[in-house]
């Protein structure tokens, strides 16, 4: 049986025609402790789901010419996808496609590596890391502990539905703009270095916090709200 992937948290997906049929495979989970994508010019989701028994991966080719491959690689417990150029220069290469990853939610740590495409990630408690150029990322997570990212121009929007025990963020951009969601009860500490760009934050400052958030910009603002009920 085919496993179903779970695209409902975000409405906003844009139609594609894709080249050909969607690559799916399924990975045992509880052999599974890391998940590294690198996917260069194409979208990005992780869904977390509690309970799952399998890692779940489907990759849809958009743009896909002869020299593209996407491979998969599970080794001492960490499952490597990435899409490759035969030549290594992605400039110019057509490698462009879609990867949706459903994992299970206590998935311990997750790197994710673009440079045009779009990052989502929903449902999951691991640590994140991720890079991007001028790809956008989204995260909406309960339990999220700790999220390191860098980006060039691409927008960072992380959103935590529950205030986490102990949680680190740690945000890099350039002319990027991150926005940080959090329930209203959180007590939080927030620095931002920055040569142009502003802080907003709507939550004070505390010293007996339990999410520090910190972001280094060169003209990026970080806006820091609360959680809408």
């Amino acid at each position: 049986m085919r496993p179903i992937f779970f695209a409902i948290l975000w409405t906003s997906f844009s139609p594609f025609v894709y080249s050909s049929e969607p690559v799916i495979k399924e990975f045992e989970a509880s052999s599974i402790k890391k998940l590294e994508i690198k996917n260069p010019k194409g979208e990005i989701t992780v869904l977390g789901m509690k309970g799952l028994k399998k890692i779940a991966v489907k990759f849809e080719k958009i743009q896909f010419d002869s020299k593209c491959k996407f491979q998969q690689e599970e080794n001492a417990g960490v499952l490597k996808l990435s899409v490759v150029h035969e030549s290594g220069l992605f400039e110019k290469a057509n490698c462009v496609g879609k990867l949706t990853v459903n994992v299970p939610s206590v998935l311990s740590e997750i790197e994710v590596s673009t440079g045009s495409g779009q990052v989502k990630l929903a449902g999951v408690e691991a640590a994140m890391d991720f890079k991007t150029a001028t790809g956008n990322v989204d995260i909406k997570a309960e339990n999220l502990k700790s999220v390191s990212g860098k980006t060039a121009t691409g927008n960072i929007a992380l959103t935590y539905l529950s205030c986490p025990k102990r949680a680190d963020i740690d945000l890099m951009t350039a002319t990027g703009d991150a926005e940080v969601v959090l329930g209203s009860s959180c007590k939080i500490r927030a620095t931002h270095k920055s040569a142009t760009g502003d802080l907003f934050n709507e939550m004070g400052d505390n010293e007996d916090y339990q999410v520090l958030v910190a972001m280094k910009s060169a003209s990026g603002n970080l806006k820091i709200k609360k959680l809408s009920k």
